[in-house]
């Protein structure tokens, strides 16, 4: 009957993802279309935070060099900013691991803290919402590469803190002046400032951005076919995103979007309030509409909306956004905007696949293996795997039945809030529009149906 054979396409539909499918694409910046070269980004980082945290008081012994504790970094993890423990969750709040600054903790230490059953008392409000911090600061999840390096100095600063007072302290208050520090680098309080990372990045872009290459560009320009739209939509201030995207992309990348967006407050708002969009610059006149080919900075979800309906000629366009955070770009997109996500994770590849399934699903149409190294640089993975905290998508303890679903915290957040995941916005990019992925089961917690090319080794039972 037509009712079972829609059914049957709506099912289909539901267990794929097509670009295709879509009238209006969206792209993060950083860390998404902008590839950086992470070992010299993060020594930057770590060193500009310690200086600034110098200024303030610190003591100079929290400074280090960061390769010394690279093992010591690791994406999703939180800060107890009280207790100065640095947590690793699990999907359903336990405590897998534990350090106490860069001290890691045994679990007879652990229990001695948090209890017997494990269980982290602020995981339901983190869970919950998907936010960096939790009220007045008691927690702080560290999961882009732009805050990583910080988890190193705050937990150099428990270090020295307890040598200087001899032990552990009952109560740790020295967050605040880390997120301070974390605000002058990336958004100092004057509207016009670009902050410090915009300083050390503009003198020598080279150093920390790797150019797109050639396929990626062409199938940018695709996708503007059957009227579909590709947007830009950044966090990044106006200065900054251009001198990015102008070093990823060339001197004509605006040729391959619609629209661009830069200052975009996707946790602080953008989805939930209305704040007005404003021309090119942060100060520039507030406007009531959008126009293509224009740069514009804050705005509302309802806005761009709006545009996109009238480009694409569709009451409600279906949209789907490339991004690389869970809190900023996965949770409110997927959430507030019932967009769908691509998820850029470097973390699948550095973890790696099983023996021979890259050589099998390395994208061959656009990106040839001599333009572009798609694999990972042996030193930036010893900057993303750490043997101390363990595979960011699995923790074999928790798993005695050994299913290989994801049962970490983030792994209940990457099946959850994204279509499917990618390492780099290469390997999509050699593929044709219309291939059809499988799609992450979002009822199903830590589901791994939607990775692609193929499941982190870590997730792989012959493995």
């Amino acid at each position: 009957s037509v009712l079972s054979l829609t059914g049957a396409m709506k099912n289909a539909d539901d267990r794929n993802f097509c670009l295709a499918d879509y009238d209006a694409i969206g792209f993060d910046l950083d860390n998404t279309l902008a590839k950086y070269k992470l070992v010299n980004l993060m020594n930057l980082i770590y060193e500009t935070l310690c200086e600034l945290l110098i200024k303030r008081g610190y003591s100079k012994n929290i400074k280090d060099n960061l390769c010394t504790h690279k093992d010591f970094i690791c994406k999703g993890l939180f800060l107890d900013t009280e207790k100065g423990n640095i947590l690793k969750l699990s999907h359903d709040g336990k405590i897998l691991r534990c350090s106490h600054g860069t001290r890691m903790m045994d679990k007879a230490e652990i229990i001695s803290v948090y209890g017997q059953d494990l269980q982290w008392e602020h995981f339901e409000e983190a869970i919950g919402c998907v936010k960096f911090h939790g009220e007045e600061y008691k927690y702080r999840l560290f999961e882009t590469y732009f805050d990583i390096p910080a988890i190193v100095c705050c937990a150099r600063i428990v270090d020295v803190l307890d040598e200087e007072n001899g032990g552990p302290h009952d109560k740790y208050d020295f967050f605040k002046d880390v997120y301070d520090a974390i605000g002058d680098f990336y958004f100092p309080p004057s509207e016009g400032e670009e902050g410090l990372l915009f300083e050390g990045v503009r003198k020598k872009p080279e150093k920390y951005l790797q150019p797109c290459s050639n396929g990626v560009k062409d199938w940018l320009m695709e996708l503007k076919g059957d009227n579909r739209v590709v947007f830009l939509m950044t966090s990044s201030k106006n200065r900054y995103a251009e001198m990015v995207v102008e070093t990823v992309l060339g001197s004509d990348w605006k040729n391959y979007f619609d629209i661009y967006i830069t200052y975009a407050k996707k946790t602080g708002g953008f989805f939930t309030k209305n704040e007005k969009f404003k021309e090119k610059e942060v100060t520039g006149k507030e406007v009531d509409s959008l126009e293509p080919n224009k740069t514009y900075s804050g705005g509302n979800y309802t806005d761009l909306k709006t545009f996109l309906e009238k480009q694409t000629k569709k009451s409600d366009p279906k949209v789907v956004y490339f991004g690389d955070c869970l809190c900023s770009d996965s949770f409110p997109a997927k959430v507030y905007g019932n967009w769908d996500v691509v998820l850029v994770l470097e973390e699948m590849e550095a973890e790696g696949y099983h023996p021979g399934l890259k050589d099998v699903l390395e994208p061959k149409r656009k990106v040839p293996k001599h333009e572009v190294n798609l694999y990972i640089d042996p030193e930036e993975e010893q900057y993303i795997l750490s043997e101390g905290w363990g595979s960011f998508f699995y923790h074999e303890e928790e798993d005695p039945k050994h299913d290989k679903h994801m049962n970490t915290y983030w792994g209940r957040i990457i099946s959850r809030y994204n279509a499917i995941a990618v390492p780099t916005v290469e390997y999509i990019a050699g593929m044709p529009i219309n291939h059809r992925y499988k799609k992450f089961k979002e009822s199903e917690v830590g589901n791994t149906d939607g990775f692609y090319p193929g499941k982190p080794k870590s997730l792989l039972s012959n493995i």
